[in-house]
């Protein structure tokens, strides 16, 4: 039924699911919790997530591609300001940059 009434908004739900696939370790998955992280909001001014991409989607707040992938681009930089370079943290964010710059979305269409 949402692919007939919203097919933009399906093909985005597609595109953050396969971006999930590839957070083996669900880093992204969910906001960071500010209560087990208290000093994350001191340096993350606009925290980014898979959730709260996939809530965007839901509440029609992207209208094109490029507003998604602008909000997965502050989902890493976020990552990489925050965590040490030599964290796994760091890693997964360097990898699932470069894993996810190789998807072609458009095969999804």
């Amino acid at each position: 039924m949402q692919m007939a009434l919203c097919p933009f908004n399906s093909f985005l739900l597609k595109v953050i699911n396969l971006i999930k696939q590839k957070d083996i370790g669900e880093i992204f998955i969910e906001p960071v919790d500010q209560n087990e992280v208290p000093d994350y909001g001191d340096i993350v001014q606009h925290p980014m997530d898979l959730q709260t991409m996939a809530d965007k989607v839901r509440d029609f707040q992207y209208n094109s591609l490029e507003a998604l992938e602008a909000d997965f681009n502050l989902m890493i930089s976020n990552c990489l300001a925050y965590n040490a370079k030599h964290t796994i943290f760091y890693k997964s964010g360097l990898r699932m940059k470069e894993q996810v710059q190789q998807l072609n979305y458009y095969n999804f269409l």
